[in-house]
């Protein structure tokens, strides 16, 4: 596809805390955080006015993704160990022998197994097509369009998503 349109601004980042599993219960990395960066591109087809799609609110729906991530514990909803229990004003992480209680409000459960850098790309990039979508911004199918959604977990580290 000849034609794209790129996002790379400093203000498409969001401070996150995660941990990961390393395939079994036992191997879990420390909660900790990043200060993830997104990068995007959209390629596709020019519509009837001569661009991909408009910049606009491209960037606005990229923004509104980064501001739910931003300052959040992200936790993986479908990881096949994790268990999660929420009550009103907590959630309740167990996965034995280890257990954690994150304050609601400052916890997001993602449609995750992992919470890795490459699966929270592919989360924003389909979040980022449906909002686009809800936006009418494609002229033409989904389909027609190629995305690429880079998330910089930490200086020179970067997880892809297309």
């Amino acid at each position: 596809m000849p034609y794209s349109i790129r996002f790379d601004s400093d203000s498409l980042s969001f401070p996150a805390s995660h941990f990961i599993t390393f395939g079994d219960p036992e191997k879990v990395e420390a909660l900790h955080g990043h200060n993830f960066r997104v990068r995007a591109e959209v390629a596709g087809p020019l519509c009837r006015l001569g661009y991909v799609v408009d910049f606009l609110p491209a960037f606005g729906a990229l923004k509104k993704i980064c501001e739910t991530l931003s300052h959040k514990i992200l936790l993986p909803g479908n990881h096949p160990y994790i268990k999660i229990r929420n009550t009103d004003d907590a959630v309740n992480v167990i996965l034995p022998p280890l257990r954690w209680s994150f304050p609601a409000s400052d916890t997001l459960v993602l449609p995750l197994v992992n919470s890795t850098t490459e699966l929270l790309a592919e989360y924003i990039a389909k979040t980022f097509i449906k909002m686009l979508e809800e936006y009418s911004a494609f002229e033409f199918k989904t389909s027609e369009y190629k995305l690429r959604i880079e998330l910089e977990e930490a200086p020179g580290m970067w997880g892809v998503y297309e």
